[in-house]
């Protein structure tokens, strides 16, 4: 059937089809026309014909083009329909299988999959797993399972921690399509090493107005920079990524709603980009430091000794006022938090820079959010 006046074609997609069978025999009907002669004119058999009228086979290009010679009908017409009709078919076949996916579909945060307009509230559980797979361009929860947790070592790994694994994907996803609509060029590794010894002073910005200037900071030297609200049960501070072999991508949390947390997370997964292989996917779980990897411990000393040399632990871990912290901080020029953060890890006492390592608001978290997306 044609597409309504002023419509284009792709706009046209109708929850029924007619099989072209079915318009043949209307055809033979208007124009008093019986199935033998038909089958005369174009030098088919009649139980050809009448298959195709009946509905059991269709109509190929090459009984097309006889028909267009028979019937003065387009030879394209019969085949449109042909494949609108067979193409209907498939996808309804396909989408009743999916009802099988339903728990599958569970599993990814309904809160965060609304938020990205992923899927909509009021969606049948069919439509919602076939967006769901749309959004991951995969064709079905097996190709899911390939694409995203068999291929990647880093959700191996995080499966020995109980991490939930598909939100993670759907995480890094979020963090991936933010990424590709970013004009940033190639990883300039120089310019990279560069701006990471002036990294400390952008955490005395506030948190928002430091992001922004990181991230362009980051887009200079070829590194995008995302953030991405954290997902339940994923555990994830930050992750490294990469489009291809020359454009790497930081994702960030807000994983425990500290600001020392937080710029620390960046200067980790810089420390990937700089020491470790490219193309390798690393995501940065919030686990002892006894249970991480060695690429993992070598990005934590790679972000420690960024944001404060750790010629200085000595001192920081002596200040025993939090006066001593904020005075420490404002001669190394670096963030009052950092430097707290650090002297509770030094020292395990928590109490004395509490109040110095402030918390991520949610209102700055919607802000990260927006700078994003801008």
């Amino acid at each position: 059937m044609s597409a309504p006046a002023g419509a284009r074609a792709e706009e046209f997609n109708p929850d029924w089809s007619i099989h072209p069978g079915t318009v043949l025999r209307d055809v033979l009907m208007n124009r008093g026309i019986r199935q033998a002669e038909l089958a005369e004119r174009t030098g088919l058999t009649p139980k050809h014909i009448n298959q195709i009228v009946n509905g059991s086979i269709g109509i190929s290009s090459d009984i097309a083009v006889l028909l267009e010679r028979a019937l003065d009908i387009p030879a394209r017409r019969w085949v449109e329909l042909d494949v609108f009709h067979s193409t209907y078919e498939s996808k309804k076949k396909a989408q009743q299988k999916l009802g099988d996916f339903v728990d599958w579909a569970n599993d990814f945060d309904a809160e965060t999959l609304h938020r990205h307009q992923i899927v909509s509230p009021d969606d049948e559980d069919v439509t919602r797993i076939e967006k769901i797979l749309r959004f991951f361009g995969v064709a079905s929860p097996e190709a899911f399972a390939a694409t995203w947790k068999r291929a990647r070592v880093s959700f191996r790994r995080s499966q020995a921690f109980g991490v939930a694994e598909k939100n993670t994907a759907l995480w890094l996803r979020l963090v991936e399509l933010s990424a590709e609509s970013a004009d940033v060029g190639p990883l300039r590794a120089r310019a990279l090493r560069s701006f990471t010894r002036t990294l400390p002073r952008f955490t005395t910005l506030p948190l928002v107005d430091g992001f922004v200037a990181t991230r362009r900071a980051l887009a200079e030297a070829g590194v995008t920079l995302v953030f991405v609200r954290e997902i339940p049960e994923t555990r994830l501070c930050g992750a490294t990524t990469w489009l291809n072999k020359d454009s790497p991508v930081i994702g960030i949390t807000a994983r425990g709603r500290k600001p020392d947390i937080f710029w620390f997370s960046i200067a980790h997964e810089i420390g990937h980009i700089l020491l470790h292989a490219k193309r390798e996917t690393y995501l940065n779980l919030f686990v002892e430091q006894a249970e991480k990897d060695t690429a993992e411990s070598e990005a934590d000393e790679f972000a420690a000794d960024t944001l404060i040399d750790n010629s200085f632990n000595q001192e920081v871990a002596d200040a025993a006022t939090r006066n001593s912290l904020a005075v420490i901080a404002a001669r190394l020029g670096v963030g009052t938090s950092i430097v707290a953060g650090r002297h509770g890890h030094l020292t395990n006492n928590w109490r004395t820079g509490a109040a110095l390592r402030g918390k991520i608001t949610d209102t700055e978290i919607v802000e990260l959010e927006k700078e994003t997306a801008s």
